[in-house]
């Protein structure tokens, strides 16, 4: 997923770019978090409320003002380097339909963000300050969604596909209770992104394909499974075929909702399994 050319020639250039230009400037988190998209199935654990569904920054008021009891595990959605486009109802609607609210920050939204993939030629690495960029969001929208009051601050789950996968991968803080990886090998010969990292108490699933095109180069082959060695429960789940949106993949899916059951359960998934 990565090209490596200039990372291979200007190690310390990159390094001096991981938090490159208002990477965590606040107002450009912000608008990451107005433009996130949002899906809370309220029903399926009070089945007197509305489900609400939109960008943040038309239910945000709605959010903040609910209130339920049991409280519904959350899902922080990192979508891949193209963006949040439409094909992500697939994986939010899954998230849905199993129990779980889902914001989906959006890192577009910001002023400036440069491109830095290119999807045609299955290469990135265009912009290597982007993953600061996309930590930088991520620890905004966990403290933000913390805020609602039908939130459990325990109960929150990072999960992010390729770009995001690779967020999700290098995400070193403690506020997250699990972590699924989707459609990132965690392979890379740049050590400040190679690798699985954070909280090693945390649950961690990483789901790949065998032979995803993203990943053919060599140094990018592999598994997130080579580098989970000291984490208490860790599992790399490699499915068949090249398909790089693995959630598209029923057998992802089930490996995912699988993991959910067991270590976050929703209050849908808690009354299935009674």
């Amino acid at each position: 997923m990565v090209r490596i050319t200039v990372a291979l020639l200007c190690l310390s250039v990159l390094a001096g770019c991981y938090l490159s230009r208002s990477a965590d400037q606040p107002d450009e988190l912000a608008r990451t978090w107005d433009g996130a998209t949002v899906v809370v199935p309220f029903s399926t654990a009070d089945p007197a409320m509305a489900d609400i569904s939109g960008e943040m920054r038309e239910v945000k008021t709605h959010l903040m003002a609910a209130r339920l009891a049991p409280t519904l595990p959350v899902v922080i959605f990192l979508h891949g380097c193209n963006g949040l486009h439409g094909g992500y109802r697939v994986d939010l609607d899954f998230l849905r339909d199993l129990g779980y609210a889902v914001i989906a920050p959006d890192s577009f939204s910001r002023e400036y963000k440069p491109t830095s993939c290119d999807w045609r030629s299955k290469s990135a690495g265009f912009h290597p300050g982007v993953i600061g960029f996309r930590l930088a969001e991520t620890d905004y929208a966990i403290e933000r969604a913390r805020r609602f009051p039908w939130v459990d601050p325990d109960r929150i789950i990072l999960m992010g596909q390729s770009e995001g996968g690779m967020t999700t991968a290098n995400y070193a803080g403690a506020a997250v209770a699990a972590r699924v990886i989707l459609g990132w090998t965690c392979q890379i010969p740049w050590p400040p992104l190679w690798g699985v990292k954070g909280d090693d108490r945390a649950p961690v699933l990483s789901v790949v394909s065998a032979q995803d095109r993203w990943f053919d180069r060599w140094f990018l082959r592999g598994d997130c499974g080579e580098n989970m060695d000291g984490f208490a429960d860790a599992t790399s789940v490699v499915i068949d075929g090249a398909t790089h949106h693995v959630l598209r993949r029923q057998d992802a899916q089930d490996a995912v909702a699988a993991f959910l059951a067991r270590v976050m359960p929703s209050p849908k998934l808690q009354r299935q399994a009674k």
